[in-house]
């Protein structure tokens, strides 16, 4: 008679397999949390680095700005004139009882006349130029060009100061976002994200006030040039303006990501 029993496999076997099982199954939520919290170590720590080297960078921009702006305020022209007048010559004398002036006689230099002997038209020796600044008013266009360019180093300092606190605030939310929470994780990333814009925007700023110091430099060497243009010294302060009025919509641009941030952190800052 043949054996109809159904062969049996080792209960050793089947534990061991199931275990195997068991434990892939088991470490799997473990494995993809400890991938989430690497992740956010990783993006803190990028954030951290950003605002070190957008502070340090920061710092020394505004000490540049301070001991160049120092320097050409301490050179600035005093109230007399910059250069000689040239001698005039004295006015045409006449003899009474004559209808005509008598020219002085012109000094002797041991070289032949030019051009026949007769001297060159005043407006033939330089040609015409511009309106030129008078020698008193250039004191004041360069304190005028020295506090604009201060004005917008003060914004660009204001929207760097601005950036450091909304990067401390993105910063704390991704420390203690709980990775549980979906609402807490998209406010954190929203948060990190409006960070770097504030990043990007205070970058704009810092720039405005690099410019800014480059006209206010071109308007000081314009300004004590041997014949300063009116025109030119117009136009560069038009141009020194308009870097103060892009350093001021930077800087409101990141107080409203600070504030932005501030509202998903739940701070009253």
């Amino acid at each position: 008679m043949a054996d109809t029993q159904t062969p049996t496999v080792n209960s050793q076997i089947t534990d061991a397999v199931t275990q195997t099982n068991v434990t892939v199954v088991g470490e799997a939520p473990a494995q993809s949390m400890a991938m989430v919290y690497q992740s956010m170590a990783h993006a803190t720590s990028l954030l951290m680095q950003n605002a070190v080297m957008a502070q340090g960078g920061m710092q020394q921009i505004n000490s540049a700005v301070v001991a160049s702006a120092c320097q050409r305020i301490m050179t600035l022209p005093g109230q007399k004139t910059a250069a000689a007048q040239a001698p005039v010559a004295p006015p045409a004398f006449n003899p009474p009882g004559t209808g005509t002036a008598t020219q002085p006689t012109p000094p002797s230099t041991g070289e032949p006349p030019l051009g026949g002997g007769l001297p060159p038209a005043h407006n033939q020796m330089s040609p015409p130029v511009g309106e030129t600044i008078p020698p008193d008013k250039k004191r004041s266009v360069i304190l005028k060009a020295a506090n604009e360019a201060a004005k917008v180093a003060a914004l660009a300092s204001e929207a760097s100061n601005d950036h450091n606190e909304t990067q401390e605030m993105a910063e704390d939310m991704l420390a203690t976002a709980d990775p549980h929470n979906s609402q807490s994780l998209e406010d954190a990333k929203s948060a990190s994200a409006t960070a770097h814009d504030a990043a990007r925007l205070a970058k704009i700023a810092s720039q405005a006030s690099q410019r800014a110091d480059v006209l206010y430099a071109q308007i000081f060497d314009t300004v004590n040039s041997e014949s300063p243009s009116l025109d030119t010294v117009k136009s560069l302060f038009k141009q020194l303006t308009g870097q103060t009025s892009k350093a001021e919509k930077a800087r409101d641009k990141v107080k409203e990501c600070k504030n932005q941030v501030n509202g998903l952190s739940g701070l009253d800052i």
